[in-house]
Order: C-alpha cells, then sequence, then structure tokens
C-alpha cells in the first residue's frame, strides 16, 4: 500500500481543515525567520547598537518563541487526532498497523511543514526587506538597502522545522501506541469528563489574584514597601506565584463555579441559548482550561512588556526635551566673527537666535535640590530671559508660576515637601519657588534659579558670568543640516538632534527586539485562539444542524455560537489585560520615581502607555474575533 499517495489525497481532499494551519505556520516561521536574519546582518546591527547586544537578545527570544512554538504544533496535533478519529479507525479496521498509520500522519506533516518552511523563508525575506526600509527611514541610518544574506538564518528555520516534524512524530506515536481499535475510533471522546466545581477553589483564586495585585500597588510605599523591606527578588517571586495560581484557579474553577450555579438556577437554564451554551462550556473550560491559562499568561507578558515600551520611549522624549531644551547650545564664549556665523546659519533654518547671561554665584545657606542632595553653588538667569526662552522652546511654565518681584524659581526636578523659603545671595534676599522646566541644559551639582531682572543686575556686580547661546525653532530639534552647519564651524555645543540620535541608537536594539518578541507571539495567540474556535466549531456543526431542524432560528443559532466563541476569546484577554497592566504599575513604581513622573508628566509617562496598548489590543483582537466569527458562521450555515 502506498502510505504517501493516501497522505497526499487526505492533504487534498482536507484542504479547507489544512489551509489555516498552513498559513499560520508560515507566518510563524517567516516572523521567526526574520528575526535570525536581523540577528545576523551586522551592518544594520552595528547601526543600531552592538552586534553582540542584537544577537544575545536574538537567541533568548528564539529559544522561548520555539517553546512556544512547540506547544502551539502540539496542541493543534491533538486537535487534527481528534477531528480524524473516525478516519484513523477505519484504518485500523481496514488491517493499518499503529506504525502505518504513525507513518501516513508524519507524511502529512512533512508536506504541510516543509511547505510552509519554504513560504515562512520567503515572507522573511519581504518582512525583512520591508522592516529595513522602514528603520532606515525612521532612523535615518547611512547603510545600504540591500545587504549580502547568510545562509545561516534559513538553516536555523529549517532546523527549528525538522525539529518540529521529530515532536509531532513522538507525540503521534506516543498517543497511537497506547490506545486500542475501539479508542482510535473514539479519540475525540477521550478525556470527556465531568468537572467538578468547588467553591472553596473558586474563590481562593479570586483572594490570591487579589493579594498578588495588591502587593504590586504596595510598592507605592516605597521606603515603607514590603518590596524594601524583603527584598525585590523574595517579594517578586511571590508576586509571580500568587498571580499565576490566581489565574489558574479563576479560569480553571471560578469561571466554572459560576456557570454551575447558572446551570442550577432552572430561570437561568431554560433559556434557547443558555440551554445549548451552558451545559457545553463546562466541557469546554476542562478540556481548554490550560490553553486558556498559557494565553492569559503569554498576554500578561505581551501587554506588560509593550506598555513598558511606550513608557520607555515616552520617557526618552520627554527627558531629552526636560534636559536637552534647546535644538543649539553653545557653552563657550564666542568671537565675533563666530557670532556672525551662528546668527547667519540660524537665520538661514528660520530658527530664533538669543544670547544667555548665566551667573555663577554662591548662597549663604545650602540650598536643597533633592532629599540627598543640597548646594550653596548657584547658576541664575534674569527672568525675561527665562521667559523668553521657554517661549522660543514652544514650552510653558507650569500652571502655579505666577512671576512677580519677589519670587525666584529654582529649578527642581525632584519635589521637597515645605517651602524653599528666603536665600542670600550676594546681600539678595531671594524667595524661591519650584519650577519643573528649565530653558538650558542644566548639569552640575547648582542650584539653578531664574531671579527678576533688578535682583539679576545687582547680584551680577560681585559675582562671575559667562556666556551661553540658544538656537531654537519649529522644527528644529531634529534637523540633522542645522546640526552639520554648526558642527563645521568646530566650536563646543550641544545638540538637541546628537542627543537624540545617540539615545535611539543606543535603545534601538532593544525596542526592536520587543516589537519582535510581542508581534510575534501575536501571532502565536491570534493563530491558537482562532484555531481553536474554528476545531470546537467543525466538532458542532452536526449538532448545529440539528437544532436548526427542530425549531431554533438563525439568530438564536449565531447567539448561542457568540457565546461559545467569548468563553475562548474573552478569558484569556481579560486576565492577560489585567495581569499585564499590574505588571506595567509595578514597573513604573519600581524603576520611576515619582517625582521623575511628575516631572515628565504622569499623563504622558504612565496614562499615555496604557491608552495606547489597550487601544491596540483591543483592535487586534476584534480583527481576529471579526474573522472567527465570519468563519463560525460559515461553518455552521447560519
Amino acid at each position: 500500500m502506498n502510505y504517501k499517495v493516501i497522505a497526499k489525497n487526505n492533504i487534498r481532499n482536507g484542504f479547507g481543515l489544512y489551509q489555516n494551519y498552513f498559513i499560520s505556520l508560515s507566518l510563524i516561521l517567516g516572523l521567526f525567520n526574520t528575526l535570525q536574519i536581523f540577528a545576523k546582518d551586522h551592518v544594520i546591527a552595528d547601526s543600531l547598537s552592538s552586534s553582540a547586544k542584537v544577537e544575545f537578545m536574538s537567541y533568548a527570544t528564539s529559544i522561548l518563541f520555539t517553546l512556544f512554538t512547540i506547544f502551539f504544533i502540539i496542541y493543534f496535533n491533538h486537535f487534527f487526532l481528534k477531528q480524524r478519529a473516525e478516519e484513523l479507525g477505519i484504518y485500523s479496521m481496514l488491517g493499518m498497523s499503529k506504525k502505518n498509520i504513525t507513518s501516513i500522519l508524519m507524511i502529512e506533516n512533512t508536506i504541510i511543514i516543509g511547505m510552509a518552511c519554504f513560504a515562512g523563508i520567503f515572507l522573511s525575506i519581504l518582512f525583512y526587506s520591508l522592516i529595513k526600509i522602514l528603520l532606515i527611514a525612521v532612523l535615518k541610518l547611512d547603510i545600504p538597502y540591500l545587504t549580502q544574506f547568510t545562509f545561516l538564518p534559513f538553516l536555523i528555520t529549517i532546523a527549528l522545522s525538522i525539529f518540529m516534524l521529530l515532536v509531532i512524530f513522538f507525540d503521534n506515536h506516543h498517543l497511537i501506541k497506547r490506545l486500542s481499535i475501539i479508542n482510535i475510533s473514539n479519540l475525540n471522546q477521550v478525556g470527556e469528563k465531568t468537572l467538578k466545581t468547588k467553591s472553596g477553589t473558586a474563590y481562593l483564586g479570586i483572594i490570591s489574584l487579589l493579594i498578588g495585585y495588591a502587593l504590586v500597588l504596595d510598592l507605592v510605599k516605597q521606603e515603607q514597601s514590603l518590596w524594601v523591606k524583603i527584598g525585590f527578588v523574595p517579594m517578586a517571586l511571590i508576586t509571580l506565584v500568587l498571580v499565576i495560581i490566581g489565574t489558574f484557579l479563576i479560569i480553571k474553577s471560578t469561571l466554572a463555579y459560576l456557570i454551575n450555579r447558572k446551570i442550577n438556577n432552572h430561570r437561568q437554564l431554560y433559556r434557547p441559548t443558555n440551554n445549548i451554551f451552558l451545559p457545553e462550556s463546562l466541557f469546554k473550560l476542562k478540556t481548554k482550561s490550560n490553553l486558556l491559562v498559557v494565553l492569559s499568561l503569554v498576554i500578561s507578558a505581551v501587554i506588560a512588556l509593550t506598555a513598558t515600551c511606550f513608557l520607555l520611549i515616552n520617557y526618552q522624549k520627554a527627558s531629552l526635551i526636560k534636559t536637552v531644551p534647546s535644538a543649539i547650545e553653545i557653552d563657550q564664549k564666542l568671537k565675533p566673527d563666530q557670532v556672525t556665523k551662528v546668527k547667519q546659519i540660524t537665520k538661514n533654518y528660520g530658527g530664533d537666535f538669543k544670547t544667555v547671561k548665566v551667573i555663577n554665584a554662591t548662597a549663604k545657606r545650602p540650598i536643597v535640590l533633592s532629599e540627598k542632595m543640597a548646594t550653596k553653588k548657584c547658576r541664575i538667569i534674569n527672568l525675561s530671559t527665562f521667559k523668553g526662552l521657554l517661549k522660543q522652546q514652544y514650552n510653558k511654565p507650569q500652571h502655579n508660576s505666577k512671576f512677580s518681584k519677589k519670587l525666584a524659581y529654582l529649578f527642581t526636578p525632584y519635589t521637597i515637601k515645605n517651602s524653599r523659603g528666603t536665600v542670600n545671595i550676594n546681600k539678595q534676599k531671594v524667595s524661591l519657588k519650584e519650577t519643573n522646566i528649565w530653558p538650558i541644559f542644566a548639569k552640575g551639582n547648582f542650584a539653578y534659579i531664574a531671579v527678576n531682572d533688578q535682583q539679576f543686575k545687582k547680584i551680577s556686580q560681585h559675582a562671575n558670568s559667562k556666556t551661553i547661546y540658544a538656537i531654537n525653532g519649529a522644527n528644529l530639534r531634529d534637523n540633522e543640516e542645522l546640526y552639520n552647519k554648526i558642527k563645521e564651524l568646530k566650536i563646543k555645543f550641544l545638540s538637541a538632534y546628537k542627543t537624540n540620535k545617540d539615545a535611539l541608537s543606543y535603545n534601538s536594539a532593544a525596542f526592536l527586539m520587543a516589537t519582535f518578541i510581542s508581534v510575534l507571539f501575536f501571532v502565536f495567540i491570534g493563530c491558537i485562539l482562532y484555531f481553536t474556535i474554528l476545531m470546537d466549531t467543525l466538532g458542532v456543526t452536526d449538532e448545529f444542524k440539528f437544532l436548526g431542524d427542530i425549531g431554533y432560528n438563525k439568530k438564536q443559532l449565531r447567539k448561542a455560537a457568540t457565546a461559545n466563541n467569548l468563553l475562548i476569546f474573552l478569558p484569556p484577554i481579560i486576565m492577560g489585560g489585567l495581569n499585564g497592566l499590574m505588571a506595567f504599575i509595578g514597573f513604573r513604581f519600581n524603576f520611576l520615581a515619582n517625582d521623575v513622573i511628575k516631572f515628565l508628566g504622569a499623563f504622558q509617562m504612565v496614562g499615555e502607555p496604557i491608552i495606547i496598548t489597550c487601544l491596540l489590543l483591543l483592535i487586534a483582537y476584534s480583527i481576529i474575533y471579526f474573522f472567527s466569527y465570519h468563519k463560525t458562521k460559515a461553518l455552521l450555515g447560519i
């Protein structure tokens, strides 16, 4: 008997069943190979950061993704076996040995995975080219669009495909070897047991999760936090275990307990949709709970990673605007001819040129800058210069900065409780008030103060001064040509463009890898959700046809199908969303102090990443749900 012909005919005849599996595998392998190509492209790796850094992150991501890929193929291999249980039973009854059946399955998987591997390699070249063009355009990298490929990334992807085949072979061999002929025919009924629900474990899951969340929020206390008293590592492990246990028990027991209560409530049970959905949902939770837990944890990681990436991007952008406020700042005394050249360059680019006089003075008492820093050394500018620079930089003072002749404004990124009081600087009493924005580059252990023009004139009579030149204007912060023109003068200056480019170059590898991880696992989650719903739908087509025959209309059947789909979709998205956002909040409290958040803007640092991440999640999974629901209606004919 020619098993190759049987395998090919099975694929040809069951193409509708296999096509989505093939497309998903092609996408997964394509993205995986794209990651490998980037790791081995030293031209772009050197432009982003260090090659070693990119390669290390790529290997770490590849190992993690390989584990989830193996989970993916084992999970759906079991699905296919159950879906084809009757067919395999017929093979067995016709005299085929278990070895023969395993051979047919192996040939089928070899054909599908082999084709998916080559399709994935082709897609990876397309993905890589598009991403590289985007990176060159956005980051303005000075590298060629076309570079020579190495064969190693493709060999790694082929090796992963072969490893997948071996995993499927041993999984099929193990599963079929221990079954009798009758059990092979009834493979789709193996594991069907009544799900027992206990109120104790149901409530324990909620309590465990709430305690985990409470420990995360305990980070708000900072110095009085348990994380400081006990230690970060043990507290992180305790919190992680509590959240995982809580997630597992809520999906495994709490959901089943709530559904069981509805079943016992006859008013709820005996409704056209509920008497179909509720009994079936208990069996689904029994067979899908482990999958839903894994999906919840993966979604948690993706959301936490995505929100954290947006926070770090905003942090980099906001901190550079705060710390390097001018497009160009020249920190040295220029000769008259140099001043003329700088003014002409500024005029050519439509910018504003301003000369800033800075006084170096000493206060009689230390001025507190933060809880751990105080200094007598001061750098002072006058109030008119302060306001003029802010206007040129398109910045505004904080809302409580009411300018008056009696007040001076002290730049403090870290808020200190109580009044700053009055300080004596060169026989001038200066009443200090905090401001969180400063128009020149603040460096060193100095108190930066803006005083009114009259006090500035008196203080400057007994103090040394220095001159700083600032260039500002619309769209000049990212102007490379302006930077190069000033650079040609061979003077000492600070550039917002250069600072931003250096920071972006240093962190771009991490951001790129984080984006890859998010996209890879999004595809992984999307494929699993789509296939789970597809296989569940194929398993109930006869039941829905029977329900239509006994009087259920299409509207009632659509409601039942929607309820079945939402049971798969909602638990991991809700649990993953909550866990991911709590992990993000924990990262924010642990790595960014409240004063830093306040200094850079609470909404920009916390609110905006959460909103963007939630919107992306909503859009992405709405698309997956739309395709799943459309496929469900097509398969059920409703």
